[in-house]
């Protein structure tokens, strides 16, 4: 079909069409871009097999408007339509989704919690304990400064002793050892930070200040967000 149209041009027009047999050659590029749906490639083949540029316009104008009438049909048909689709590249593209999303895009999901005094007493906690859903307790000091961190998970054992209601302090309970996240921080060092110790929420402070809190991220709602930005880029594509 590329020779028929060249030989056409070039009986009509011949001093501007003087080589026809360049049309057979665009037309190879066109008829390969619309069963394969790879016009970059193609154009590349093109180059290489000419050994010259000179036909890149040409092929650029044909391979684009051959794609756009055919992307629905592709002798590869095994063929995924994105990278998104592609398991061989789910954890590249994981990870690199990840790294580009940072925790002050998420901060709307960032929750205020309650926080515990550190020279609460163990009594005093346990009136305020089923008064609240919390299951992460950021302890602070007298200047309102993150010092420490518990879990309900982690009184459980002595949520219900005897003899201990003003003997502890929940500074005593607290581990000190804290896993936090910052604003600036990337959600794959989040979710890395979430499997250390299996933890289900992170304290989010300060980028300036990491005694400074500005509330509790959760595991579940971090994955939650990935994948509506994940269904974001596949309606896009």
């Amino acid at each position: 079909m590329g020779g028929v149209v060249g030989k056409i041009f070039h009986q009509i027009m011949p001093g501007v069409v003087t080589e026809p047999g360049a049309f057979v050659i665009v037309g190879m590029a066109g008829f390969f871009t619309a069963v394969s749906n790879t016009p970059i490639s193609t154009i590349i083949f093109v180059s290489e097999m000419t050994n010259s540029y000179h036909l890149l316009l040409p092929s650029l104008l044909v391979c684009s408007v051959s794609y756009l009438a055919s992307r629905k049909w592709t002798i590869y048909e095994k063929q995924v339509k994105s990278k998104i689709d592609s398991p061989a590249h789910a954890g590249d593209f994981f990870v690199d989704i990840l790294q580009a999303i940072r925790v002050k895009d998420l901060i709307h999901l960032v929750k205020r919690v309650e926080v515990i005094p550190r020279e609460m007493t163990f009594g005093e906690f346990r009136k305020f304990f089923p008064e609240t859903k919390q299951h992460y307790f950021p302890v602070v000091d007298q200047f309102k400064r993150l010092v420490g961190i518990f879990s309900s998970t982690d009184i459980r054992a002595v949520l219900f002793s005897t003899g201990i209601a003003n003997l502890v302090v929940m500074n005593d309970v607290a581990t000190f050892d804290i896993i936090f996240t910052t604003p600036s921080e990337d959600l794959n060092a989040v979710l890395q930070k979430f499997t250390i110790k299996n933890i289900d929420s992170l304290p989010v402070v300060s980028d300036d200040d990491h005694g400074v809190l500005i509330g509790m991220l959760n595991r579940r709602e971090v994955i939650a967000y990935y994948n509506e930005q994940i269904q974001k880029m596949k309606n896009k594509t």
